[in-house]
């Protein structure tokens, strides 16, 4: 090939490996839907990716040695072309618009075996992913060393752009089906471009001997060692990759869709740079090979001893982090910390596999199909031993440490076969090297647990709700660690100030606690999930947390079934941990635990229930978007008997207000007659009954009158039952007049996913919008069984005291509907428009329609002066709608 061809054809190798990445991303999304476990779905794409590569490796190696030049362009092509064909059909197996979704989701209740098909449907594409490699060493060079490193290096570096090109533009724009297409119409270009270029080139005879790199043939080893230590290097990297992962969403990137593929996308552009230094770098002969490779792996241990000092680091990015600057630009700022720290270590990595060709006795493309095969191959049981072993079983840290240990063995063995002189120093030298690691001191876990990247404002000196006078100090001030778990799906931490102020952190990020803030939540969704059913029967709680709201429901006496759904089996011990503050709910007869998705649970159960409650973790983290769709209601709704309940928590802080709508409008999607509640904390629930409904308030101040209801609420100061009733902010019409318009969230196009995580948490904002909502009007009166004027003005003087003014405003008209006479509510329907919403012409007609009926009435004369005057009013916030806006009609 000419110089120009072969610049089109690395192109085309960078494109290839774009898209194989957004296909991981993708398949990895739906593949969590039908496995129930996105730790689960990872583990598996990235083993199925890894067998395929294997496998395509090995199989095209041997078939490409014996063509030319232009027929293993050709064969590229044809690669290609499969590829995109494969790749456009998956959303026809995996989406769950797709009909064979429920038959696979439903296919069996063990992960593995759900597993073990949706290999069987992956694994065709990849294998084709992995023959592209050894044709195309053959198509550009004789000598396939030299171009393994170029080709190595770009399909890695278009690896290492796909994932933030799927991630922060692709899916958010497109939704997930057309994103594959998308990337399977490039894939099909590539391969119409590759089919081209055969065309106009010529062809010879191909043999795997041609053009030997190595000045020597490597006798002195078994011809089967290069192979051995790329299955080892495959095995260090990826072990690697795994516990690295979770250290930098403790630490740097938190577990955001966004995070994940900066880290992602960071290991692969080290690799690339590494395969791309081969040229500049190459060994001379087979022992220098395995030097290199030696002192490759050996960096690895390097890496690995500096695990006593990563605590420092998130004190010293916090101070970036606590700035007000834009999200892409911190985004950018966490990309390039993550490069930087690990920018040796990939480097080697990406260094050590290519340079292991010129250790071949034959290298040509069979054998270095081989040599791939071997490492993907190590690669897999790396992921795997990490996951699912070292991590929950030895915890981070010493995860990390056996990890590099690995890498240390394999360097000396390396070395040791490469040069006699170099045997009995190594041999010596490695069993010190080996146990220097685990005797350094252990890093800071209050720190790498404090999830400063999460709320970076709490550790600022000074700043509201700092606690310290450092962030190292406020880390410490959140209470030390009882409890700490590396599951295969998070870090699970319980921290205590003491037995009764504890929370439980998952990856940094507090998911629960004891603290009012918390209580507030954990206790109003048990108790209003079961008044809002008459006589709630069977109850589902999805996601158990501190127990606390399974506890709740244990109260309701007249519920004899309790399931809850939970995917982490690490949640029940911390739920032991609070069981004085969840009447040991785990311990009750009537609860059953049930270790699985909340999808799949509902996918595979035909029970039915009186109420649903669902409390997942929040929109920004990764895959908590599956629990908000409308797909997952349709599954909530079917499960619900005639009458029944969903209360669903969302939050509106780290929200955008679109975002806030779009919630209600998905929910609305499927559940046309919904409630909207709100605590001054940032969280909202939404309450659906599978009928229209009303509140009976009488039938809940009967069934309040137990005294372990009553007292139970009173942990967190709420007075039944009007205070709970103070909590309600929109009746059915309401929500649906606020929701009107707004975007369905889907699984196709989880598009919270990747708006949320754009949100910094700002206190401010938070109230902002808490206030926006509790202007929003004009407002219909709460349905309620049965009202009175005494009730409604309860209710009015209750919502005026939380800041609800535009329901206030609503509870007192109905009121004065209900009582016409009464001069006490007419006063204060004037007080709310004049001197808290500045609706002048309103409050002067309710005035003077009060002084037609007493003329005298001073007070209603002295009010009526100062609206005439313009006095300005205390308050005079907008609300979402225009403020002139009647709230008298």
């Amino acid at each position: 090939m000419n110089p120009q061809t072969i610049r089109i054809v690395l192109g085309l190798f960078t494109a290839s490996g774009m898209c194989a990445l957004i296909y991981q991303l993708v398949w990895t999304r739906w593949l969590g839907l039908i496995l129930g476990n996105f730790a689960t779905a990872t583990a598996t794409v990235v083993a199925i990716f890894m067998a395929g590569l294997a496998l395509g490796n090995m199989l095209s190696g041997k078939y490409s040695s014996r063509l030319g030049p232009r027929r293993a362009l050709g064969l590229y092509a044809y690669l290609e072309g499969g590829l995109a064909l494969l790749a456009a059909l998956s959303p026809l197996f995996f989406a769950t618009s797709s009909a064979l979704y429920p038959a696979l989701a439903a296919i069996s209740s063990l992960p593995a075996l759900r597993a073990l098909v949706c290999a069987a449907l992956i694994l065709p594409p990849t294998i084709l992913m992995g023959a592209t490699l050894p044709a195309l060493v053959r198509a550009l060079s004789a000598s396939a060393p030299r171009a393994l490193g170029p080709l190595y290096a770009l399909n890695t570096l278009g690896g290492a752009l796909g994932p933030l090109l799927a991630a922060f533009l692709l899916m958010p724009a497109l939704g997930l089906t057309l994103t594959v297409w998308t990337a399977a119409a490039l894939n099909l270009a590539v391969a119409l471009v590759a089919r081209k270029l055969t065309a106009a080139g010529a062809d010879g005879a191909g043999s795997e001997r041609d053009g030997p790199l190595a000045q020597d043939d490597g006798a002195g080893w078994p011809v089967s060692v290069p192979f051995a230590l790329a299955a080892a290097s495959g095995f260090v990297a990826l072990s690697f990759e795994i516990g690295l992962t979770r250290l930098f969403v403790l630490t740097i990137t938190g577990g955001s869709v966004y995070g994940f593929a900066i880290i992602l996308s960071s290991f692969l552009l080290g690799l690339a740079l590494g395969a791309a230094l081969l040229r500049k770098f190459p060994p001379r002969n087979a022992a220098g090979a395995l030097l290199a490779f030696a002192a490759a792996e050996g960096v690895a241990w390097l890496f690995s001893i500096t695990t006593p000092f990563w605590d420092m680091l998130p004190p010293l990015l916090v101070r970036v982090w606590w700035t007000p600057i834009p999200f892409g630009v911190v985004t950018i700022f966490n990309f390039v910390v993550v490069v930087a720290l690990l920018l040796v270590l990939t480097t080697s990595s990406g260094y050590a596999l290519p340079a292991l060709a010129a250790a071949l006795r034959r290298p040509g493309p069979a054998s270095i199909g081989r040599l791939f095969a071997a490492n993907t191959v190590g690669g897999v049981f790396g992921s795997l031993t990490a996951g699912f072993i070292l991590l929950p079983f030895q915890g981070l840290n010493t995860a990390l440490l056996i990890t590099g240990a690995v890498a240390l063995a394999v360097a000396v063995a390396a070395a040791a076969l490469a040069s006699p002189r170099w045997r009995i120093p190594a041999l010596v030298a490695a069993p010190f090297l080996l146990a220097l690691p685990f005797f350094l001191p252990k890093p800071d876990e209050s720190i790498l647990n404090a999830g400063m990247y999460n709320r970076p404002h709490g550790f600022r000196p000074g700043a509201p709700g700092s606690s310290g006078a450092n962030p190292v100090d406020a880390a410490h001030k959140l209470g030390r660690i009882i409890y700490e778990k590396d599951s295969l799906t998070a870090r699970i931490t319980v921290r205590a100030v003491s037995p009764m102020e504890m929370s439980f952190i998952v990856n940094g990020k507090p998911d629960g606690s004891t603290n009012r803030v918390d209580m507030y939540t954990q206790i109003f969704m048990g108790h209003l999930a079961a008044l809002t059913h008459p006589d709630p029967k069977r109850a589902l709680v999805i996601g158990l947390g501190t127990g606390t709201t399974t506890g709740c429901l244990t109260l309701h006496r007249s519920i004899t079934e309790i399931h809850v759904a939970e995917i982490e089996p690490a949640q029940i011990e911390v739920a032991e941990i609070f069981h004085d503050h969840n009447y040991n709910a785990i311990r009750n007869p009537r609860v059953t635990i049930h270790l699985d998705d909340a999808r799949h649970y509902l996918l595979t159960d035909s029970s039915k229930y009186d109420l649903i409650v669902s409390e997942p973790s929040n929109l920004f983290v990764s895959g908590m978007t599956n629990l908000f769709t409308a797909e997952f209601y349709r599954m909530v709704r079917s499960h619900l008997n005639p009458g029944g309940v969903f209360l669903q928590w969302v939050h509106y802080y780290r929200v955008r207000p679109e975002d806030l709508r779009g919630m209600m409008a998905t929910y609305l999607a499927v559940f046309p007659h919904v409630m909207f509640w709100v605590h001054e904390y940032g969280d909202g629930f939404l309450l659906a009954k599978q009928e229209d409904f009303a509140v009976d308030y009488d039938g809940w101040k009967r069934r309040l009158d137990a005294p372990e209801l009553t007292g139970d609420l009173r942990r967190v100061g709420i007075s039944p039952p009007i205070g709970l009733l103070g909590f309600a902010l929109w009746g059915p019409a309401d929500v649906e007049r606020y929701a009107r318009g707004a975007k369905v969230c889907t699984d196709d196009n989880p598009y919270f996913e990747f708006t949320t995580p754009r949100i910094r948490y700002i206190p401010s904002d938070v109230s902002d919008l808490r206030i926006r909502m509790q202007l929003y009007g004009p407002l219909d009166p709460l349905p309620l069984v049965r009202e009175s004027s005494r009730i409604r003005a309860g209710l009015g003087e209750m919502f005026l005291e939380r800041g609800s003014l535009a329901r206030a405003f609503a509870e007192y008209r109905r009121a004065i509907a209900l009582d016409p006479s009464s001069i006490g509510l007419a006063l204060k329907i004037a007080y709310i428009q004049w001197d808290l919403l500045s609706l002048k012409e309103e409050a002067e007609e309710t005035l003077l329609i009060l002084l037609k009926r007493q003329p005298s009435n001073a007070e209603a004369l002295k009010k009526l002066r100062e609206v005439r005057a313009g006095r300005p009013p205390l308050t005079a916030v907008p609300g979402p709608e225009s403020p002139a806006e009647s709230y008298s009609q």
